[in-house]
Formats: structure tokens, C-alpha cells, sequence
């Protein structure tokens, strides 16, 4: 992901917990104590998000020198080292707070999606994301489910066509949706449709689409639908799915299963700095 975009994260960040200055750090370190700061797993996780810790010392201070044991994607085992940094006490309690914000929410959501990836070890299927992301935040959140091994789908409406039921009802058909679609749609462009009964994959195919969504359906529906749909299009599972029942409905023999949990309610990881004072 572009450094410009880690900037901005670190830059807002620091505005936020520093807009009136550090005042505790102020009246407690003096300026000329240098220290080391330990960033230590723990938990067993996935590291996400290590380049907001370059941003946000970049920004305080030149003095401040980073070191990484891992990389965004590894995992790492409770009591592991994730990396470190080092100088003027001062600043680096000043970054403190930025930096295990952005890795323990970064590094919660690519946990989270490498637990689900693994529940689907050894099938042919895709864990995706979707847009329930935190506005503002979805370049970061989308960020964490690569580096947990998850697939990003959508990152906004102007990607691609997802007809879902409310537009259906509006234009009164799913043939006659489709149909305005195919006409108006830049070219090329993937063009799913949303269903949640087996009575409408007929039309849906009929309508010459590249992808089907198959929301909410049970794992035998599931079943019935891939057999019948044999391939012919993309399909896709969402809604009702958790880690409890993921390999079950992997095992469908779906192309691809969505879940909005990775970015909207993955917990944190805890992740902790300890501190090595310098002479």
C-alpha cells in the first residue's frame, strides 16, 4: 500500500492524541533520556500494519531509529518480538499510543481472516471482505484482510455490478434489470446478481450474467445451487456464514464466501511495548 496513505493514517492520528501537546510525557522525561521500546506479541497473531510505526516516528522525530522481527503477513507467537524502536524517550511515548492503535486493529482483522483461511484449507474457494468497513478506513481494513490471506472484493459501488434485491424491485424484473445494465455498463465489467431463492438462478442465468451471489441459504441450498448452477458462472456465498459453519459451506463446492465480520467485528489483538531504558 502507498507510503502516502500511512502518512496520512499517522498524521491524523497524532493530531488526534497530540493536539495539545503530550503534557504528562512533558512534566516527567526530560528531553535527553533515550530509550528502547519492544513492540511483543501478546497472543499468537498475524502482524498487520507494521509501516504505520515508520510513519508516525518519521513525523516526530529523525532521531528515532525502527528495527522489524517480522513482516505484515507473518505470524507471530505470543511473547515474540514484532519489532522495535529506539531514541528520545520522550517521543517515543509520544508515538506510543498511534502505532499499537493501528497494530492491534490492523493486526485483529488479518488474524481473524488467516483463522478463516485455514478453516478452508485445501478447497477451492476465495474468503472475501465486503464494504462494511469503518468510513474512512476501508484502504487499511482491506489491507489487513490481504495480509491475513483473504481476497478483497468491492472496495466501493463503482467497481463493479452487484444487483441486489432492492434494485431489482425498483426496476421490476431481474431480465429487465440486467438488461438495462448490459446496455449502459462500461465493458468488461463483472456484473453479479444477488438471490436468495433457488427458483431465481434460472432467470438470473437467462439474463446472461458473469457471477452469482447466493444470499443466506442454507448449506443444503447451497449444494442444490452450485450442482445446478455446474460452473457456468461465478458463484458466490454470503449471509448467515460464521467460523462455526465455514468449512461446511466451503465444502459446497462454492467459488467464493463473503464475510463483512473480518473488518467490521474483528476484536483487537493485544500487543504491548515494553521498555529497555538506555544509559
Amino acid at each position: 500500500m502507498q507510503a502516502y496513505l500511512w502518512n496520512k493514517l499517522a498524521d491524523d492520528g497524532l493530531r488526534e492524541d497530540l493536539g495539545l501537546g503530550d503534557i504528562t510525557t512533558e512534566l516527567t522525561i526530560p528531553g535527553e533520556l533515550y530509550g528502547r521500546m519492544l513492540l511483543r506479541a501478546r497472543q499468537n497473531l498475524v502482524v498487520s500494519g507494521l509501516p504505520i510505526v515508520r510513519a508516525v516516528y518519521q513525523i516526530l522525530s529523525p532521531r528515532v531509529t525502527v528495527h522489524f522481527y517480522k513482516e505484515d503477513g507473518q505470524r507471530c507467537l505470543a511473547g515474540e518480538g514484532i519489532g522495535s524502536v529506539q531514541g528520545p524517550v520522550d517521543v517515543l511515548l509520544s508515538g506510543e499510543r498511534v502505532v499499537l492503535n493501528v497494530l492491534t486493529w490492523l493486526s485483529g482483522i488479518a488474524t481473524l481472516t488467516r483463522e478463516a483461511v485455514d478453516l478452508v484449507s485445501g478447497l477451492d474457494v476465495k474468503i472475501l471482505d465486503t464494504r462494511k468497513t469503518h468510513p474512512g478506513l476501508r484502504v487499511y481494513e482491506k489491507y489487513a484482510v490481504r495480509t491475513g490471506g483473504g481476497h478483497n472484493h468491492r472496495f466501493g459501488l463503482g467497481d463493479a455490478v452487484l444487483v441486489k434485491d432492492n434494485h431489482i424491485a425498483a426496476r421490476g424484473s431481474i431480465r429487465q434489470t440486467i438488461k438495462n445494465i448490459r446496455q449502459h455498463a462500461p465493458y468488461g465489467m463483472f456484473i453479479e446478481v444477488e438471490v436468495d431463492r433457488f427458483e431465481e438462478i434460472d432467470e438470473v442465468l437467462q439474463a446472461g450474467v458473469d457471477g452469482v451471489l447466493l444470499d443466506n441459504m442454507s448449506c443444503d441450498e447451497l449444494r442444490r445451487a452450485v450442482a445446478y448452477i455446474d460452473h457456468r458462472v461465478v458463484v458466490e456465498a454470503s449471509g448467515g456464514i460464521t467460523l462455526k459453519n465455514l468449512r461446511q459451506m466451503a465444502e459446497t463446492g462454492i467459488d467464493a464466501i463473503s464475510l463483512g465480520v473480518l473488518t467490521h467485528s474483528a476484536p483487537h489483538v493485544d500487543i504491548g511495548a515494553d521498555w529497555e531504558r538506555e544509559p
